[in-house]
């Protein structure tokens, strides 16, 4: 039997998180800092009127998107404006990204990886230029092996905020940082899995299951049916009994209104 070895992760926004570790399963009343958070409201991009067109220094370890993240030391990051992008990322290297490169013996595979990007018309919108972020990872697949041969791991990264609409490229010294580091926002990370707040839209990464606790009729719900994706991972670490018995236990413990079928969020606490 594989090892149990998932953490049940709740919080207040009544959704249920299974995350893969090598600890038991450990019911916690956190937030993993790998969920990205969108406000429900008008998206604003960077690059437009009223925005920071600033993502941060280009310095190793620096803050990113507005100052609301920081790459460590080892880990060089490039900017992509959201539309037009193509042409700064043609013309212009940020320093640390290539001294990384040259230092590596990179930077001729780094070349072909960009301009394979500018001819791959269909990396972005017709137009405005967009990016498109699905096929600028295909494009990027292609070269993975080239970088990743030579100890540099390439991610795209995005996030998405009331402060705008952020990507850029993390060039990552495996030889610096180790195994260690995990871009948070690689949008090749993303498992699919979105619950819609009142006031966000969190996205998960791979290796996180959600289930959400619907708020009418949650308690029938929660029995009836169960996320593929906290299956597989409840599955694969044998820990299907022991999911069984804790919606049994939810259900009884955290019930609200009976006429509802709704949450008492004070008892699931």
């Amino acid at each position: 039997m594989a090892q149990k070895s998932a953490r049940l992760i709740s919080s207040t926004t009544a959704v249920h998180h299974l995350h893969a570790s090598k600890k038991p399963l450990i019911p916690t009343m956190t937030i993993i800092n790998t969920v990205e958070q969108t406000p429900l409201e008008d998206e604003v991009y960077l690059g437009e009127e009223g925005t920071d067109t600033t993502l941060g220094s280009d310095e190793p370890g620096s803050a990113v998107a507005r100052g609301s993240y920081t790459v460590p030391n080892g880990v060089a990051v490039e900017p992509l404006k959201n539309y037009g992008g193509h042409k700064d990322l043609q013309n212009t290297c940020p320093d640390d990204v290539r001294h990384l490169l040259e230092t590596k013996g990179l930077f001729d595979v780094y070349d072909k990886f960009v301009q394979a990007i500018v001819d791959t018309k269909n990396t972005r919108g017709s137009l405005m230029g967009k990016w498109k972020d699905a096929q600028f990872i295909s494009v990027l697949d292609l070269f993975r092996d080239e970088f990743t041969d030579k100890g540099v791991r390439v991610a795209l990264c995005k996030r998405k905020s009331g402060k705008g609409t952020y990507r850029w490229l993390e060039f990552i010294d495996v030889d610096a940082v180790g195994d260690t580091y995990e871009p948070q926002y690689d949008v090749a990370n993303r498992s699919g899995q979105v619950v819609k707040t009142a006031y966000s839209r969190l996205q998960f990464p791979n290796g996180v299951a959600v289930e959400e606790l619907k708020q009418w009729g949650g308690r029938r719900k929660l029995k009836e049916k169960i996320p593929v994706h906290v299956e597989k991972m409840l599955t694969e670490h044998g820990l299907m009994k022991e999911y069984d018995q804790m919606v049994d236990h939810v259900i009884e413990a955290g019930a609200g209104s009976f006429l509802k079928g709704s949450w008492d969020m004070n008892k699931l606490k």
